[in-house]
This record gives structure tokens, sequence and C-alpha cells, in this order.
């Protein structure tokens, strides 16, 4: 029994001492049905990459024959990209499974955005994808790695340097704060702060209708040059839809929405928690803070707004710092009686230290 306990505990010390290897081992896996569910071919068929604002500057590098593949060639991709996640996830190349699933991502989406679709939901776990395929620390715990460990080389294990950690975390923080930074940008200013933005994404219905799955788009063809942002159509403004159907959950959005004190509230607590990202770099308790903050954060306009957010919060669990709650516990649960032989035992003091 003590064996067990001590085994369990070194696998359980492997995977939180290494934050890629669990985001390698997890994040494919939702990032593969993603893009599954996204690749269709009427999807795919429909696009026109002669249109100018079509492409997205991945898109334009790419060589024409990427757009005109046979439906038996388009089955063959979306095999390959199952086969891709399944790899990635056991290790089997792992890094060049991954490095064609971040192609993928870019490449899919790319064409979702040359329909006016930006998926905010894959540009994260999209960057993140193609770093684990780069980064030191990914491919632990993973068939490559015992081959390598089996027939190559048999010393002892070197720890991964923590810049590959570091590196996923600064796209993390790059990520919400440059969010912070547009709604300050595009937003007016210290507009946003207001609350009517937030007021009018949390009572949006779209979804109710029969076209309910379009974006609204604005614009203003009479805008000035001067004043034109990315385009030529005087784009000035999109909205999420919200998706969420339940009457309970649009209920409480509504009274949200409706409360000045609520609405600026969270409108000021939203813009502080993007700009305030960068404090994930201070030390194990703001990171940790900070990134359960942004799965409650993703939980909320989850329910209120039915977009999940899913593989964000799953990248922000698992950069959480687990080996500093892994020693905390360790040492907590030592001082119990039921432990005092374990701490006898001398990988038990290794793991505890």
């Amino acid at each position: 029994m003590q064996s067990l306990i001590i085994k369990t505990l070194i696998i359980i010390q492997q995977l939180v001492k290494s934050p890629l290897t669990l985001l390698r081992l997890t994040l494919p896996v939702f990032f593969t049905k993603k893009l599954l569910a996204a690749f269709s071919y009427d999807f795919y068929s429909s696009f026109d990459p002669s249109y100018s604002l079509a492409k997205t500057w991945f898109l334009n590098i790419l060589p024409d024959f990427f757009y005109t593949l046979s439906p038996t060639e388009f089955i063959m991709v979306k095999y390959a990209i199952l086969i891709s996640g399944i790899c990635a996830v056991i290790g089997v190349l792992g890094r060049l499974n991954l490095l064609f699933l971040a192609f993928m991502g870019y490449f899919i989406f790319g064409l979702g955005e040359g329909y006016g679709l930006f998926d905010h939901h894959m540009s994260l776990p999209s960057q993140v994808m193609f770093a684990l395929a780069l980064v030191p620390g990914t491919m632990k715990i993973s068939i490559d790695d015992w081959i390598v460990n089996r027939f190559v080389r048999n010393e002892t294990k070197a720890k991964s340097p923590k810049w590959g950690t570091q590196l996923v975390l600064l796209l993390v923080v790059l990520t919400y704060f440059t969010a912070g930074v547009s709604k300050l940008r595009y937003g007016h200013g210290a507009k946003w702060l207001d609350g009517s933005t937030l007021s009018f994404y949390l009572k949006e219905r779209t979804d109710k209708y029969e076209n309910g799955t379009k974006q609204i788009v604005f614009s203003d063809n009479q805008t000035n040059s001067e004043a034109l942002w990315k385009d030529e159509f005087g784009f000035v403004a999109h909205t999420y839809g919200n998706y969420q159907t339940l009457k309970k959950w649009n209920h409480i959005a509504d009274y949200v929405a409706n409360s000045k004190f609520l609405v600026i509230l969270l409108s000021v607590g939203s813009l502080l928690f993007e700009l305030l990202a960068f404090v994930v770099f201070v030390n194990s308790k703001y990171r940790n803070i900070y990134l359960v903050s942004a799965i409650v954060f993703h939980m909320s306009i989850g329910q209120l707004m039915g977009i999940s957010f899913r593989q964000y919060r799953l990248i922000c669990f698992c950069l959480i710092d687990w080996h500093a709650i892994f020693k905390y516990a360790i040492n907590f649960a030592s001082k119990f009686t039921f432990v005092q032989q374990l701490k006898l035992n001398p990988i038990f003091l290794k793991i505890r230290n």
C-alpha cells in the first residue's frame, strides 16, 4: 500500500512539475475536436480566395492549391487532423503533429475570418499549440520521450528550462492585456467603463431568430478616410452573439445589464483584470490568483452568454503553479499521524522537498 501511494505521488509530481506536458496531454483533444467541427466541405468550398479582404496574412502566403481540394482530398485532410490529434496526445512524433495542428488552426479559422467570423475561442489555443511544438518540456510522459530514453540515451533526465513555460504564460498575458488595450483604444477610452457596451452584449438575443448564428456588423460608409480602422468600408463595431438560451440565465443577464451599478462594476473589473495580466510574473501566488480569476471570468461569460472559452480555461488551469500547491499539500499532510510511516521513506522525503 505504501509503495502504491509513493508511486502515485511520483506520477502526480511529474505532472505538476511539467505544466507544458499537462497541456500537451489535454489541449490537443479539445483543439482537434474544434477543428473537425469547424472544417466542413460546404464551408471550405464556398471560400473565395480572390476576394481581397478574405485572406489573413497567413492565408496570403499559402499556395493556391490549398483552396482547390477535391472532396476526396478534403476527407483525407480531416483524417490527418484526427490522427495528428491522437498522436499529439500520446506523443508519437509529438512536436511534428502539434505543429500540423497549429497550422490547421491558422488555416481553418483564417478561412472563417474571410467570412467575417472572428472566433476568439481559437486565437490563444492556436498560438499555444504552436509554442508547444517548439519549446522544451512539452514531450515528457510521451512515447517519443520513452523511445529516446530507452534506445538513444540513458542518462539522468535534466530539468527542463523554465523559459518554455514563461513563453506560454506570456502568450496568455498578451492575449488578455491586448484585449484590455483594445477596449480603451476602440471603445472610445473611458466610454467602455460606463457599462453601455457590456450591457448591449448581455442583452443581445439574435440567437433566438432563424439567422441568429450570424454576427451583427455595423458600418458607416460616410466615415472619413482618416478615421477608418482596418478596411475601406467604415467598419465600426461588431457584437458577440449571446448564445445562452436558458431563460434562467437570460433573466440574470438582463438583470445585470439593466443595473447601472453592476454593469459598470463588471466593465471596470474586466478592464482591470485584462490590464493587470502581467502580475503572473511577480510570483507563484499572484500567478495562481490571476489564472484562477481568468477561469472564473470565462465561466461567468459562459453562463451569461453561452460562450464557454473552454480551451482558455484549460490553458489557465494547466498553467497554475500546481507544483507549489503540491508541495504545500505534502508538507501539510506530513503533520498528520496517518502519513508518519511515509515520512520515513527516502523517496517521500525527496518528493516533499
